[in-house]
């Protein structure tokens, strides 16, 4: 708190100092520079400096970021960090879900397992922990899209051939954007038809995928843009699940198990245990659909309203099981008994059939979003913005493992069912003041609820097939924060931004069980106040060269499932909630170098370094003497300090080429609840990561090639998961990427990309896809 304080001080002294500098993007009179004047939507910035050339002066008008400021910058007058993904940088790669994009960015971690089929891929800046999507803020054109239930974002509801670009902007945003903008914030942009336009594709590719996009657009007396679009997509998949048991011995040799079977295959377990896995739980096969809208209505010259939605279905399921054990007698597959295991003295007990059983799942998500901007005066804009996230299907169904009564055509099981609702709310207000200050306020209001019901169910085959009720747990939280930030320009080449938030978060109506069978608690509501301060510096000493740095605080507060969701595996392990958890707190900073110093050579370098307070993660509940309770904690400190590295180059008219390197090192510092952790590496945090890739354009055709390289991910607090390339691992990789695009005509596309080509096998947790090849036609207008 005093360093909030503190930060708040310095930045209100420095908000009342004057220089008669421009800001950046203005000019003085009699200078010879260029005037930006706040674009509209659909119009791009100038750079302050000097009068470009025709051409640069192009090239310049295609960069424009708003996500770092809330208002409308040339990326390279903002003292950030940076990354802007463009619609075509997406098009040249076989990117078929948004997060995938992302994989690539410096200081961006991309975590997908299971392929196209994973719906817990998340994406995470800046070395914060990844078990989802709770430390990076994800918006979608402005907004918020993350679910009140886990801060998760279900990435494969997000079409790509919508998107225009996508703003990575790391580091700590809480003094913009408040809570979960820890790491930085993630803002992908969806296209504004400026004429007609239309894009069908259709794809197909290994484990019988198929794609299916059809989407138009048009501007109507260049007052009204209308843009609608459906996609589909479809695929077998593969089996990602194994099916592993342990073998125990035989205690009367005398009498063993009639049955002997062979074709189990020992294994090892993550942490150096030994196991075998007897079988797998078939493809995961999935499909899902979705429609997009927008409509944008520029009403008066500086009056605008903008309303755009997002509906998407995804749901999954698993084809027949297979299972590896065989009688050693008939040849037959073997699914259930008390077996030995051949020419041993061990034996598998009381195998079933539900244990090679995997359920299936359903995921609807519903995102509206309605914008508008008023220009009161020539200084004075006003934004309004309003929102949901809805989802009210979010559910799976877990077949029995134990109860002889389960096959693959039904049988006993359980369902848990999760909808929420997340609304948002905001009102800004843009004011320049002068030539040199651009003064950004706002106040804004969120609050979520989310509620999980688990029922037994007579047949797991239909989620409808109630028994009786098992478990709940839910409840509801509210945001309300102000903010105001202030750029200043002190001299054309020194810029500050200064910023700060007051977020008052609470929890209410929050109910809980602490396990199947107990009393449904009820939880008393509880409030947290949190001071979010922040100051940037831009210097740039010469034309070509650019210096930053960066101080600031920032917060997440717990979400509804870390606060009162208590569930069991089917293993045993009782994962239990937390409603007393406070919110956790980071101090960072950074500073960083941009380096321009021939034409078409881009090298950026960041050093940073984050504090984390009451860092909320699983440990072992020291109440259950067995080991198998784990309960969240607001166990740790811990530091994130780390490097990254980029170079672009165009070696000429038709080659480019990139490479870009993260290097972290992330640790526990203090932790009461496990002293054998402090010193140990964050979970789910590569420490090392590379990227590289090469593009060359010549004549009709474009291909691209890039390679990626992610270092082992630890799950344990304790880092004691040694064993690599065994089921439950998170094995470092490195895949290799391909797309060759030819166009014989204007309309058409034709492209053909395999993915890990190489062929590497790893594993994700889950099994990974190994090589897969995709082709695809796409005609456009």
């Amino acid at each position: 708190m005093r360093r909030g304080l503190w930060f708040g001080g310095m930045i209100a002294c420095l908000c009342m100092l004057g220089l008669t500098a421009p800001l950046p993007g203005r000019a003085q009179e009699g200078e010879n520079q260029v005037t930006v004047v706040a674009p509209e939507e659909g119009q791009k910035a100038e750079t302050p400096s000097s009068a470009p050339a025709p051409k640069e002066k192009a090239e310049a008008l295609e960069k424009i970021v708003v996500t770092a400021t809330r208002t409308e910058r040339n990326p390279d007058d903002v003292p950030a960090s940076i990354t802007i993904i463009t619609k075509e940088d997406i098009q040249k790669q076989n990117i078929q879900t948004v997060d995938e994009a992302l994989a690539q960015v410096p200081g961006a971690f991309d975590r997908r397992g299971k392929g196209w089929s994973d719906t817990l891929a998340n994406v995470n800046l800046r070395g914060f922990p990844g078990d989802n999507q709770k430390r990076t803020l994800i918006l979608l054109d402005g907004q918020n899209i993350s679910t009140a239930y886990t801060n998760s974002v279900i990435w494969n509801s997000l079409p790509v051939e919508n998107i225009e670009r996508i703003e990575v902007i790391r580091g700590p945003f809480s003094a913009l954007y408040g809570g979960s903008a820890m790491g930085g914030v993630i803002n992908i942009i969806t296209k504004t038809p400026k004429k007609l336009e239309m894009l069908a594709h259709g794809g197909y590719g290994t484990y019988d995928a198929r794609t299916f996009y059809l989407g138009a657009g048009d501007r109507l007396w260049d007052k009204l843009s209308i843009q609608a679009g459906v996609n589909y997509r479809i695929s077998t998949g593969y089996p990602t699940s194994l099916v592993q048991k342990t073998a125990s011995n035989i205690t009367n040799l005398k009498k063993p198990p009639a049955i002997n079977v062979v074709g189990w295959q020992p294994t090892q377990t993550p942490t150096n245990g030994w196991t075998n896995t007897i079988g797998d739980s078939g493809d995961n096969n999935w499909n899902d659909y979705s429609f997009n809208g927008k409509v944008s209505w520029d009403i008066a010259p500086g009056q605008k309203v903008t309303f755009s939605t997002l509906m998407s279905w995804y749901d999954y399921g698993y084809d027949m099981y297979h299972s590896y054990l065989r009688d050693t007698t008939t040849g037959a597959q073997v699914i259930r008994g008390t077996v030995r295991l051949y020419d041993t003295n061990q034996q598998f007990s009381s195998l079933q059939e539900g244990a090679f059983l995997n359920g299936d799942g359903r995921n609807q998500i519903q995102i509206y979003n309605l914008h508008s901007e008023h220009s009161l005066t020539e200084t004075t804009k006003l934004k309004v913005h309003a929102g949901l996230v809805n989802q009210p299907d979010n559910w799976y169904t877990t077949p029995s493992s134990s109860s002889a009564l389960t096959t693959v055509g039904g049988g006993p099981g359980t369902v848990s069912s999760t909808p929420s609702q997340n609304w948002v709310g905001e009102f800004q207000v843009d004011q320049a003041i002068g030539k040199k200050h651009q003064l950004v306020g706002g106040v804004s209001y969120n609050t979520g609820w989310a509620a999980t019901k688990e029922y037994n169910l007579y047949n797991w085959r239909s989620p409808d097939s109630y028994i009786n009720f098992n478990t709940i747990g839910g409840g509801r939280d509210r945001n309300i924060g102000a903010y105001i930030q202030d750029e200043i320009a002190w001299h054309p080449q020194f810029n500050t931004v200064v910023g700060l938030r007051l977020d008052h978060w609470e929890t209410f109506g929050g109910q809980y069980m602490k396990a199947a069978g107990y009393p449904i608690d009820s939880v008393p509501s509880r409030s947290q106040t949190a001071v979010s301060p922040k100051l940037a510096f831009l210097y740039r000493p010469l034309e070509w060269m650019t210096w930053r740095a960066s101080v600031g605080t920032a917060f997440r507060a717990p979400n509804i499932y870390e606060l009162y969701r208590t569930w069991q595996s089917t293993t045993g392990t009782l994962y239990k909630s937390n409603p007393d958890l406070k919110p956790e707190t980071t101090f960072s900073w950074e500073i960083g170098t941009t380096l321009k110093p021939f034409k078409g050579t881009t090298f950026t370098a960041t050093f940073f370094e984050n504090y984390v307070n009451d860092l909320i993660y699983r440990t072992n509940d020291s109440s259950d003497s067995t080991g198998k309770t784990q309960i969240y904690e607001n166990a740790a400190k811990a530091f994130i300090r780390g490097v990254e590295i980029e170079i672009n180059q165009k070696l000429c008219s038709w080659l480019e080429v990139f490479g870009n390197t993260t290097l972290l090192d992330a640790r526990i510092k203090d932790n009461p609840y496990n002293p054998i952790s402090v010193g140990k590496k964050l979970t789910y945090v590569p420490m090392q990561q590379f990227n590289f890739g090469f593009t060359a354009t010549y004549w009709q055709v474009k291909a691209n090639l890039s390679g990626r390289y992610v270092s082992k991910l630890n799950t344990r607090d304790d880092n004691g998961e040694y064993v690599n390339g065994v089921y439950g691992s998170y094995d470092p990789f490195f895949t290799l990427d391909s797309k060759i695009i030819y166009s014989p005509v204007k309309y058409m596309d034709l492209s053909f990309a395999v993915d890990n080509m190489l062929n590497r096998e790893y594993y994700y947790y889950y099994r990974t896809p190994g090589r897969t090849i995709w082709s695809m036609v796409t005609l456009k207008y």
